[in-house]
């Protein structure tokens, strides 16, 4: 992906010991080759903001939690979103739940002969990161060079 398209995905979080970095993720199920749903998560500075497209299959509805086309979707975590199919080869449902803390790309399947695929992407951006490494590099050799001059100043006077 481009710097451009990963921009539009992601958003700056700040932590408490300051520092910032940037957090989205993609989760995706596919159905026979085709996507059939795909959510965004970006975290902001205001909270979670979430996304979700749908493929263009024919014959998939909303996920409505409860008893649907012989799946008990009763326990579903609040927020999970999704797409149901029941047709001549059974039922599917596809869930995404990207909210409350989780990232949850789940398949309940009572289907025969479909091909379904799962992927999740997940970035993590920490600007600045080289600077930081080289940051703490330099504070541990400082330290290194003090402990040596105490155990050297140590050692010097037992001689």
């Amino acid at each position: 992906m481009t710097d451009a398209e990963l921009a539009d995905m992601r958003g700056g979080y700040l932590t408490a010991g300051g520092v910032v970095f940037d957090f989205g993720a993609i989760v995706r199920t596919y159905v026979d080759g085709a996507l059939a749903l795909e959510t965004r998560l970006t975290w902001t500075p205001t909270g979670p903001i979430t996304e979700q497209v749908t493929g263009d299959l024919p014959g998939w509805t909303t996920l409505i939690p409860g008893q649907f086309g012989g799946l008990d979707l009763t326990g579903l975590p609040a927020g999970a979103n999704g797409l149901v199919l029941t047709d001549e080869n059974g039922s599917t449902a596809l869930v995404h739940n990207v909210l409350n803390g989780q990232l949850q790309n789940m398949v309940l399947n009572a289907a025969n002969g479909r091909d379904i695929r799962q992927d999740m992407q997940v970035m993590l951006t920490l600007p600045n990161f080289e600077a930081m490494q080289r940051d703490y590099s330099l504070d541990r050799l400082g330290a290194q060079i003090g402990q040596d001059l105490d155990w050297g100043s140590i050692q010097g006077y037992g001689r």
